[in-house]
């Protein structure tokens, strides 16, 4: 399969191009922490101190990093911080993944940062976006406001609840968002966000769009990576989520941290 891979890579002329992997997130987990008054360059070292307790494996197992939340105007308290911790061999398999394929490792990512940064090219931020994307069986909720994340949220739902049930599935997102929405306003952003934008899925997100708009104060939105990008090929009008995560992925700054 890798060696597959890697002719496809040299026949498209591919061979070495800097790439960004997405981490599946049964392989990493997100703790927040207070953020450790500590210089740049020992940040790392003072999350996986942090993270010591919480991880269900060697800390010496462990890769770390983290980024910053933004401070809500006019509150106080200390700085907080998302650490991201994931076992050193599951990342190890990924560069390894990608090396086979004879690209040239950038960066491991995560979804939440990849939504993050598919939200941030949305115009008009004015109070923020909640973006949500559905997968088979689970979902996210992403609230951000231009390159600043202020909330994650996983949800046990996904399309094939929907399928399965769509009334229950629905209020459940509702309700889960409403939620996501009414913490952001009242403990990060003093501010409501302005409005939520529900990516494509494989079903009828018109249908599902106007039940949301009925159930929430804030306006929903479809959200089409057309919108955002421009690109030389047709997308699905039915991108999975790992498109989705794919294409923000690749919009991801130079020189952040891994």
């Amino acid at each position: 399969m890798i060696r597959q891979g890697c002719c496809w890579t040299w026949e498209c002329g591919l061979a070495g191009t800097p790439s960004v992997a997405v981490l599946s997130p049964d392989y990493y987990q997100i703790t927040q922490v207070e953020a450790p008054q500590v210089p740049a360059a020992e940040l790392r070292a003072a999350l996986r101190w942090r993270l010591k307790e919480f991880l269900p494996y060697s800390i010496e197992e462990a890769v770390v990093d983290g980024f910053a939340l933004p401070q809500a105007p006019g509150r106080s308290g200390p700085a907080m911080m998302l650490a991201v911790s994931a076992q050193a061999r599951d990342v190890g398999r990924v560069a390894e993944a990608l090396s086979g394929a004879g690209l040239a490792t950038e960066a491991i990512d995560i979804p939440e940062l990849s939504l993050r940064n598919l939200a941030a090219r949305v115009p008009d931020q004015a109070g923020g976006v909640a973006l949500v994307a559905l997968g088979d069986s689970t979902g996210l909720i992403t609230i951000s406001q231009g390159e600043d994340l202020y909330l994650a949220r996983n949800l046990d739902l996904g399309e094939s609840h929907l399928r399965a049930d769509a009334a229950s599935a629905v209020e459940h997102l509702a309700l889960e968002l409403q939620r996501s929405l009414d913490y952001y306003e009242s403990q990060l952003a003093s501010s409501p966000a302005s409005r939520v934008l529900l990516a494509p899925f494989q079903g009828d997100r018109d249908v599902l769009l106007e039940r949301l708009n009925e159930a929430l104060v804030v306006p929903s939105f479809g959200l089409d990576l057309e919108q955002l990008l421009e690109c030389g090929v047709d997308l699905p009008m039915e991108a999975p989520a790992v498109l989705l995560c794919a294409a923000g992925a690749a919009l991801r700054a130079r020189g952040e941290a891994a």
